[in-house]
């Protein structure tokens, strides 16, 4: 019986995320391009950044398990999570076209990456058009996501932004082929709650309420979806808006 290639040494023809990551409709010789310049790296440790916020500009990841936070330092040594990453993310969007990373990256668990140098993402799109057209989405689906973000922080109550904020995660579970209705929160309630521009503990008391309610189940870092149609109501209800 052959052995299980270690994650860091399979290549996107052979690895299960390559249908998220790239186009289905790539032929061989496109998937060896990418392969050539794309590398996977060793799995690291919770908390490793992939980089800090003003180093220069490099490289693009993507995460092939485990999960991730993007922060920014507001310049008072005070930092602000501004999303979560999970695989097939593009990581490093936001600074494109920059000379330096205009945020830091650090993993929230054991994870593992591929990295693509910049000027390499460069020889790519030129070269093929699906594949630009490919990493443009993932761009474009980050931008909307923290647009998302920033406009939830300015129109719903603690409980709206709790409940978006899980309905947001069990959409991306779902996308990742996994149980959108089980999720586990890899990231701590302070960084959910600078995420949400909230209190660790008012994260906690929304959860509190939420199980109480029978809307879901929470025990540690595990959180089961019990009424999802509940949760979506609460994101688009007046009566809970601020």
């Amino acid at each position: 019986m052959s052995r299980r290639r270690p994650l860091h040494d399979r290549t996107c023809a052979l690895c299960q995320l390559r249908g998220l990551c790239l186009p289905d409709h790539l032929n061989q010789d496109v998937v060896r391009s990418v392969e050539q310049v794309i590398k996977p790296h060793q799995p690291v440790a919770r908390g490793t950044y992939l980089f800090h916020q003003g180093d220069p500009m490099t490289a693009y990841y993507f995460l092939r398990s485990g999960s991730a936070k993007s922060i920014v330092d507001d310049g008072d040594g005070r930092e602000t999570v501004i999303g979560f990453l999970y695989p097939t993310d593009l990581i490093g969007a936001g600074s494109m076209q920059q000379q330096s990373y205009s945020n830091s990256v650090v993993t929230l668990e054991r994870s593992a990456v591929c990295a693509v140098t910049t000027a390499h993402l460069a020889e790519l799109w030129g070269d093929n058009e699906a594949v630009r057209d490919n990493f443009l989405s993932k761009i474009a689906n980050r931008i909307q996501t923290e647009r998302h973000a920033r406009v939830r922080l300015d129109h719903t109550s603690a409980e709206q932004r709790v409940a978006d904020f899980l309905v947001e995660l069990s959409r991306r579970m779902d996308g990742l082929g996994r149980d959108p209705d089980d999720l586990t929160l890899t990231m701590s309630r302070y960084d959910i709650g600078s995420y949400l521009g909230l209190a660790p503990e008012t994260i906690s008391r929304t959860l509190r309420r939420f199980a109480d309610a029978g809307i879901v189940a929470v025990k540690g870092k595990s959180v089961q979806l019990i009424d999802s149609d509940k949760l979506s109501a609460i994101v688009h209800s007046e009566s809970h808006a601020r």
